[in-house]
């Protein structure tokens, strides 16, 4: 599954970006935005609903299981009823998913076909994100059995 995606904008083509769509985005003061690839455990921008219009925050990439090792990276969204303060949306370039079952495992990226980021859905919880699944599209069907919930920049508001 899912375990490393890319940012790759700045946090003023953020701005221009949500405002093009009327929501508004803000934060304390415009962040140092990470740039590249981002893995579990490490910051990534994640934007979620405030009252006066969208909020930008850096949060860790995974919370710890309630038992064994590891962080919980990725949730299946089927069922799942988070409120919306639990919710938000990781802006990406692309994202990655590996095939096979041993390394040196094939790597594949997937990117939009437009000059325009698509959005993970996450669940956030104390302080924390983990992206939402789904059943694959035909396009990664081919090399593994679930992808991220993706969603358009026009899709943001929802």
């Amino acid at each position: 599954m899912c375990n490393e995606f890319a940012q790759e904008r700045a946090w003023r083509e953020y701005c221009e970006m949500m405002t093009r769509e009327a929501l508004g985005i803000f934060s304390d003061e415009p962040p140092e935005l990470p740039f590249g690839s981002v893995r579990p455990s490490e910051r990534a921008a994640i934007i979620s609903a405030a009252p006066s219009g969208s909020r930008l925050a850096l949060l860790p990439w995974g919370w710890p299981p309630y038992a064994g090792k590891g962080l919980v990276i990725n949730l299946r969204s089927e069922k799942r009823k988070d409120p919306p303060r639990a919710r938000g949306i990781a802006p990406m370039e692309r994202f990655y998913e590996y095939r096979g079952t041993k390394p040196p495992k094939s790597k594949f990226a997937f990117a939009p076909a437009i000059n325009e980021p698509l959005g993970f859905a996450v669940a956030v919880r104390d302080g924390k994100f983990a992206l939402l699944t789904t059943e694959p599209n035909s396009d990664v069907a081919e090399i593994h059995d679930r992808m991220p919930v993706t969603l358009k920049l026009a899709d943001w508001r929802r």
